[in-house]
């Protein structure tokens, strides 16, 4: 029969304390137990454990030999020990994180950059895709948070709106609507446009939008990322109709953010999987994000 680990526990708090009373005063047990669990352990083992020698207990040389193996298991429970107790403080643990481009690049890096002042030993994965494999990595529990512009149709996923803005035209500098303060489906048909399609949220956005003005939405340069129709419009290839969270601040792009019209407010979501509760550092993550996404500028366009 082998030892348990408590019994372990005693040879161990012995072997180091040398003594059966300041053994039971680290384990807090009495000293007949601590005795009486030594006796216990000599008869299991088949051997003795200790001697007596100038009124300490010292390990036998066969009991020596186990010394090694019992403090990498006791340094080890320490350890789990340890890892409990951040665990429970949400201060150790691993977030997988899954977002569009246009939210990894903007909100996203702001509030991982806050909460690793707080717990820089929480490990964060992040995942850069489109939207239907955000939400498939959410459904699939492959991922805790996923990160999306609305509108989105995701049943199965609980959605918690971050914040709201609306969308911005961005154009080059030396354009022609460069000065305007605010443009309107009108003012752009004279120019190529840079937008989504429609099976993506800003492009349906997009579409209701011109629609909306009563304008036929004609597409020159289709893309499925705001920075690449950001990157365009810079070039001079076009005016482009985007979310504004992806520019923080539209000079430091070398493109001008003009306000649209009609108004047209699109949401930064954050969907997490209905059956899977969050852990303790995903939760407090998530407070974080959600408190960057509401203080961050994004041109002015956040409500």
């Amino acid at each position: 029969m082998s030892l348990s680990l408590r019994q372990l526990e005693v040879v161990h708090a012995v072997s180091r304390s040398g003594s059966v009373t300041a053994a039971a005063d680290a384990l807090g047990i009495s000293q007949p137990a601590v005795s009486m669990m030594l006796r216990d352990c000599a008869r299991l083992a088949g051997f003795p454990l200790f001697l007596r020698k100038q009124g300490r207990l010292q390990p036998t040389a066969e009991t020596k030999l186990l010394l090694p193996h019992l403090e990498r298991v006791f340094d080890g429970v320490e350890r789990i020990g340890r890892l409990i107790e951040d665990m429970g403080d949400a201060h150790v643990g691993t977030i997988q994180i899954a977002a569009t481009a246009t939210l990894a690049d903007n909100i996203l890096p702001v509030a991982i950059a806050a909460f690793q002042q707080a717990r820089p030993r929480v490990h964060i994965v992040v995942r850069t895709t489109d939207s239907p494999s955000v939400i498939a990595s959410v459904l699939r529990e492959e991922v805790d948070l996923g990160l999306v512009l609305s509108p989105l149709i995701h049943h199965d996923a609980l959605a918690l709106d971050l914040c709201i803005a609306d969308l911005v035209a961005i154009v080059h500098p030396g354009h022609e609507l460069a000065r305007r303060e605010v443009v309107e489906p009108s003012d752009m048909e004279r120019f190529p446009l840079i937008s989504f399609s429609r099976s993506q949220p800003l492009g349906t956005l997009v579409e209701q939008a011109f629609r909306e003005a009563g304008v036929p939405r004609r597409i020159a340069l289709e893309v499925n990322q705001s920075s690449v129709a950001c990157s365009l419009a810079r070039a001079g290839a076009g005016i482009a109709v985007i979310d504004p969270f992806w520019i923080i601040e539209a000079r430091e792009h070398g493109v001008v953010c003009l306000k649209f019209r009609p108004k047209t407010p699109v949401t930064a979501q954050v969907l997490v999987n209905k059956s899977t509760p969050l852990s303790r550092s995903a939760r407090h993550f998530l407070v974080t994000l959600r408190q960057t996404a509401r203080s961050l500028p994004h041109q002015g366009a956040l409500r």
